[in-house]
Formats: C-alpha cells, sequence, structure tokens
C-alpha cells in the first residue's frame, strides 16, 4: 500500500536545491571560470615542464646531477597534478545543519568571499517532513513546500545524519 500526501506540489524544486543554478551570479560564474582555466593552464605548464627538466644536457652522468634533476621534475609533476585536482567545481550549494538538542534545521548559504549571506532556521517540529532516503536530505515545511534538498556524497555524514534523524523522529 501506497501512502501519497494529499498537499498539492507547487513547486518542482526546493528554494536550496543542488538542482537549482539560476541564483548563480555571472559575475561569480566568470571568475569561478577564470579560476579554472588559470589552474588548468598552470596544472599542464608544471606537468610538462617536469618532462623538459630532461631534455636540458647538463652535468652528463654526473649522478649528483641526476639526482637534483629527478627531485626537481617530480616536485614539478606533484605540483602540476595538485592544480588539476584542484579543478572540481566549488561546492556552491548551502551548509546544512540539523540540531538534534535544540531540535531546529538551520540552512548557511555562504558567498563566493566565503562570507555567511542568510541563515534560515526551522523548527524540526514545524517541518511535515524531514527525511534521508536514495542519499538526498529532503525536508518539507506544514504546507508541503521543500524547504533542503541537498544531496549526501559519503557514508560516514549519512551515518551521522541518520543517528541525527533517529533522534528527532
Amino acid at each position: 500500500m501506497v501512502a501519497l500526501p494529499d498537499l498539492p506540489r507547487d513547486f518542482d524544486q526546493a528554494p536550496h536545491s543542488f538542482h537549482d543554478v539560476s541564483e548563480v551570479p555571472e559575475k561569480e560564474t566568470r571568475k569561478s571560470d577564470l579560476r579554472r582555466a588559470l589552474k588548468g593552464f598552470f596544472g599542464s605548464v608544471l606537468i610538462l615542464s617536469s618532462a623538459g627538466v630532461w631534455l636540458v644536457t647538463s652535468g652528463g652522468t654526473d649522478g649528483a646531477m641526476m639526482l637534483i634533476k629527478l627531485v626537481f621534475s617530480l616536485s614539478l609533476f606533484c605540483a602540476g597534478a595538485m592544480c588539476f585536482s584542484t579543478l572540481e567545481g566549488e561546492d556552491t550549494g548551502p551548509e546544512v545543519q540539523v540540531d538534534a538538542k535544540y531540535r531546529q534545521l538551520r540552512v548557511v548559504e555562504t558567498g563566493a568571499d566565503g562570507q555567511t549571506t542568510r541563515v534560515q532556521v526551522y523548527d524540526l517540529d514545524d517541518l511535515s517532513e524531514l527525511s534521508l532516503r536514495d542519499r538526498v536530505l529532503t525536508a518539507r515545511d506544514k504546507v508541503g513546500r521543500q524547504v533542503v534538498a541537498l544531496p549526501v556524497s559519503d557514508r560516514v555524514t549519512e551515518r551521522k545524519l541518520r543517528r541525527a534523524l533517529s533522534f528527532v523522529s
């Protein structure tokens, strides 16, 4: 038997949904794109220069020079790999805090500069649904609107959320 809610769905997405990218200002997107391009450029330059160190002939068969070139080229390669490893998209989603002690759900949004732009606090008693299904934390208010819909990526966070939600219910 399936129980469906009686409330009509006014919204397709939550105001704080990981699907919604319409609230990201264009300046932040440009700044992020420039930052990604520079990281990719410097990463490729560093990796190519780590190989280029071996094209320069110096010292012939001197063991000490070969060791210095090896350490230098490995450090250039590692620095280039670190530039590439940080190319993932930045996490622009809000931070969601479930406080079982004070029975509150806090949604903290930060701007591109790292400063807190908005904090919304919801009492857990005022929420009609607070669930963690299919690795997505979903909260609905009494009217039935989605307040939060955020993906949970790692198992440790999922376990902690399940523990916090079991104390809440």
